[in-house]
């Protein structure tokens, strides 16, 4: 979302008129959620909003964290601090309810986490996926304020009122002075050039991620045939190199679910239960159709605790 010059200005004056002395009561909600900026010779707030977020509208988050109450020159050598939205990596076992844990303050964050990354709040996380954590300001109510007024001054939109509500489980439209939400800039991201290069793990585990695909990609029309053509030891040999964790979702489950046929198939009935539980953890709701399957396929993962449809 980019804010026009007009709905910036009427930010900065929608700040000061619904009482926030910016130094005192918004503030980034986390000391990581910035970035230090040293002032060079000729740097202003827009051109550093221009420069980090590539929109010079933006340059009201700038003021925010920095206490600003209004737009001013900058004085080389001063040291300002930048809002930034952080990409991180995701490792085996993270969902969005753990890294909204996180950084976000809240498990129960993790749909808005989701909704943010245009990701459904149901889908689980592969490991390796890089996911994109908005930064928080703290907004205190110097008086009785509407949230939606609220959601206007740092969105530029009154709609967002309900997205504020629902991100600080409030049942209430008003914040009375004195208490405090937590405004989730969701819309604005540094550039990537402005951010720390990711660490030695982040890019293994995407390096992986990118490796797994590939080659589940590859290997999957194989296993298919096989499969049909009742060859279980080849398509368990081939599957098996593959670590569904770094699996979009959707292929986790295909892989997992020939996996676990093949198991079955050849008698180890102890490693099928365990592959069926992990495509379970993936979708909780997958259910195995009872005219593809065998009996003895169904039987074992119902035994996983998995369905069968009719």
């Amino acid at each position: 979302m980019t804010l026009p010059a007009r709905l910036v200005r009427g930010a900065v004056v929608a700040l000061i008129a619904i009482g926030l002395v910016i130094a005192a009561a918004a503030r980034p909600a986390r000391a990581d959620d910035a970035i230090t900026h040293k002032v060079k010779k000729g740097d202003t707030l827009e051109l550093l909003a221009a420069e980090y977020y590539g929109d010079r509208n933006h340059m009201i988050f700038i003021m925010v964290a920095n206490g600003m109450q209004h737009p001013r020159a900058l004085t080389p050598a001063e040291k300002l601090k930048i809002p930034v939205s952080r990409e991180i990596t995701a490792d085996v076992g993270d969902s969005f309810e753990t890294l909204a844990a996180a950084y976000l303050g809240d498990k129960r964050r993790g749909p808005f986490l989701a909704e943010f990354n245009g990701m459904a709040a149901d889908e689980t996380l592969a490991a390796g996926t890089v996911v994109s954590i908005p930064f928080h300001v703290v907004h205190t109510a110097a008086a009785d304020e509407s949230v939606s007024n609220i959601a206007a001054a740092y969105f530029g939109d009154t709609k967002n009122g309900a997205l504020l509500r629902r991100y600080n489980f409030l049942t209430r439209d008003t914040l009375p002075a004195g208490e405090s939400i937590v405004v989730p800039i969701h819309h604005v991201r540094v550039r990537t050039s402005k951010l720390p290069p990711p660490d030695a793990q982040a890019r293994a585990r995407s390096d992986k991620r990118r490796r797994m695909q590939e080659e589940a990609a590859e290997l999957l029309p194989a296993a298919r045939a096989a499969w049909r053509q009742g060859d279980a030891a080849t398509m368990k040999r081939d599957l098996i190199r593959i670590d569904v964790d770094f699996l979009d979702t959707t292929l986790a489950v295909e892989v997992g679910v020939l996996l676990g046929c093949a198991y079955v198939a050849v008698g180890d009935a102890d490693s099928a239960i365990a592959t069926f539980k992990r495509v379970l953890e993936r979708r909780p709701r997958h259910a195995l159709d009872a005219y593809t399957y065998s009996p003895k396929i169904r039987e074992v993962w119902a035994r996983a605790g998995g369905s069968v449809s009719n």
